[in-house]
């Protein structure tokens, strides 16, 4: 494995994919990768739906309505997150009850499947942005759920040039304090 920094680094949102089909060995890897990635309580408040074939076409047309995301018309796979409860503990549920575990672990899961991505040699783009109601029936999704993002997976169509990060300086967002 390389430096987690310089992962971190090459880890940036594809918007051209190839089309060359991902294969199962590396969707089970990103789906590892999901599994494994800490929540609260160990709740682990997702289901993952990986498309691909027919199923990537029909998630493809749910999230470029309306003229958005057009760069995922050679993308081969995609991951829609579906948001489950969360069962916490009984006393972390009491205290915390305002914070939004399953949305942060949610969060934390994503990062952990694009990084995995990453290491594959595999593209990603998280989409926040899909007609939600459509792609629930499409996939057979309960409509009382929440499909949280679509993350575009395959191979870049080129070797793409590692573009700078755009940041604030860190002290902007960082403060030490003793």
């Amino acid at each position: 494995m390389e430096n987690f920094m310089d992962l971190m680094t090459r880890r940036q949102s594809c918007r051209n994919f190839n089309g060359e089909r991902v294969e199962r060995e590396k969707l089970e890897q990103l789906v590892e990768a999901f599994r494994l990635s800490p929540s609260a309580c160990n709740a682990q408040p997702w289901k993952l739906i990986m498309a691909t074939g027919e199923t990537a076409k029909t998630v493809r047309e749910c999230v470029q309505e309306a003229g958005r995301n057009k760069f995922t018309d050679n993308c081969p796979a995609f991951a829609v997150i579906i948001e489950e409860h969360a069962v916490l503990k009984p006393a972390v549920a009491e205290k915390f009850h305002s914070q939004a575990f399953a949305q942060m672990d949610i969060g934390i899961a994503t990062a952990h499947y694009c990084l995995a991505a990453t290491d594959l040699g595999l593209s990603t783009c998280i989409l926040g942005w899909m007609n939600e109601e459509k792609l629930k029936n499409a996939l057979g999704i309960a409509s009382e759920k929440r499909v949280r993002l679509v993350l575009a997976t395959g191979y870049a169509a080129d070797d793409e040039i590692i573009r700078e990060k755009n940041r604030k300086p860190i002290a902007e967002i960082a403060e030490y304090r003793a």
